[in-house]
C-alpha cells in the first residue's frame, strides 16, 4: 500500500541534541541531469520516432540546513559550543577540534498518526555556516529569534 505523507511532520536530530525545536530543515539536493530525451534519434518501419534519455550528470548539494528557535541554554547551546569548537577565533587562531568533532543525525519523518514512517542516517555532520538573526529572544516584529545553521556530512543512507 502507498503511504502518503501529506499531513506528515518531522524532527533532525544530532548526536546529544534531541530536544531542539526545529521549524525547518531543507536539503539535500540532488538533481539528474538528461541527456537527449526531448529529440528523435531516429525513424524506425511504420514512421515511429525513437527517443532515447540518458543520463548526463548529476548534481550533489551534501549541505542540510536546520532552521531552530534561538537560545542560550539547552540544545541551542550545545550547537553553538559544536559550531565554536569547529571554527577556531579567526583573530587568536589556532587549532580547533574539527576533525574529532564530527557527528552522526537523523532526519526522522512521522506519518499523520505520528509513527515513524522515514528515516535518513547522516554520517560524518559538520557545521558549516551559522547564521544568527537576532541575540534578543523575540525579534523587533515580535517574532521568536532564530538560528540557521547549515551542516555539511559526507553520507546519507535511507534507514527507513
Amino acid at each position: 500500500m502507498v503511504q502518503y505523507l501529506t499531513n506528515s511532520k518531522f524532527y533532525f536530530e544530532i548526536d546529544g541534541v534531541t530536544a531542539l525545536a526545529v521549524k525547518t530543515c531543507s536539503g539535500p539536493e540532488i538533481e539528474m541531469e538528461v541527456a537527449g530525451g526531448d529529440s528523435a534519434i531516429g525513424v524506425t518501419k511504420d514512421a515511429k520516432t525513437q527517443t532515447q534519455a540518458t543520463i548526463g550528470g548529476v548534481k550533489y548539494n551534501a549541505t542540510v540546513s536546520l532552521t531552530y528557535v534561538a537560545g542560550n541554554e539547552g540544545d541551542q547551546k550545545k550547537l553553538s559550543d559544536w559550531y565554536n569548537d569547529c571554527h577556531p577565533d579567526t583573530f587568536s587562531g589556532g587549532a580547533s577540534k574539527a576533525m574529532d568533532s564530527r557527528k552522526t543525525g537523523s532526519l526522522v519523518i512521522y506519518d499523520p498518526n505520528g509513527q515513524e514512517a522515514m528515516r535518513y542516517n547522516f554520517i560524518d555532520l559538520f557545521p558549516g555556516t551559522k547564521k544568527q538573526i537576532s541575540s534578543l529572544a523575540v525579534d523587533s516584529s515580535g517574532n521568536l529569534a532564530e538560528d540557521t545553521l547549515e551542516l555539511y556530512f559526507t553520507k546519507v543512507v535511507r534507514a527507513k
